[in-house]
């Protein structure tokens, strides 16, 4: 039963299981106009958000793991704020966390709520929570319990927001600018005569069970490594 007459758009990923569990808590703490799921090479807004927001006065609108770009005249048009929960700490803002954060040999990891902006993972930042990394980390079970981690910063960010009547404001500050697809895929791309040390670093880092990489760059041509099995 929603107890706010607070009014929200709920995007999210294609995971049923999380997206399931957020959609449920959203629905029961406001007015939910609209939800929608979308796969990792889904970027554009669906049409129907954007006549709703043109139609209506929408309070909020949460982006939960989806991958959408939300262009900067949708975000001003969104009464009270648009909130993004990214499945990283303020340290790794953009694409390729969870692998960076492994091949630097950090020692915890996390996730962060923040106001969106039209600059990816740059504005401010409402909340963090953050967990350790262990040693047997791979990239699946980390990016994986970030996505958990998720889902508890949702719940908590979304019963303050309904609570206090206001988003919050953590004081933190993101580390660096936001990673981008291209960076990133330059930086999996390994070459022969990168050293045995690097590679198995990066082959830690990287490797993933459902997403490519790392590579191998031989005369011009490009060989992908197998996934990894058996986690």
């Amino acid at each position: 039963m929603t107890t706010s007459s607070q009014s929200c758009i709920l995007l999210t990923s294609d995971n049923e299981q999380l997206a399931s569990s957020a959609e449920a808590f959203a629905r029961s703490l406001f007015d939910v106009r609209h939800v929608s799921r979308h796969n990792r090479n889904q970027k554009a807004l669906p049409p129907e958000v954007v006549d709703l927001i043109d139609r209506s006065e929408i309070d909020f609108l949460f982006n939960f793991l989806s991958p959408m770009i939300i262009p900067g005249n949708i975000l001003r048009a969104v009464k009270r704020a648009a909130v993004n929960f990214h499945p990283a700490p303020p340290e790794w803002p953009g694409v390729g966390s969870a692998s960076y954060a492994l091949y630097e040999n950090d020692q915890s990891f996390g996730v962060t709520a923040h106001v969106m902006t039209e600059k990816i993972d740059a504005g401010p930042i409402v909340r963090v929570v953050r967990f350790p990394i262990f040693p047997a980390d791979t990239c699946d079970r980390l990016f994986d319990r970030a996505l958990n981690y998720t889902l508890i910063l949702f719940y908590e960010v979304l019963a303050e927001i309904v609570h206090s009547g206001a988003v919050p404001s953590s004081g933190e500050a993101w580390k660096r600018k936001a990673l981008t697809r291209a960076q990133f895929e330059k930086w999996i791309t390994l070459s022969p005569q990168d050293p045995l040390e690097e590679v198995q670093r990066k082959a830690r880092a990287i490797r993933h069970s459902r997403f490519p990489g790392p590579y191998i760059e031989v005369a011009g041509l490009r060989f992908e490594l197998p996934p990894r099995k058996g986690l």
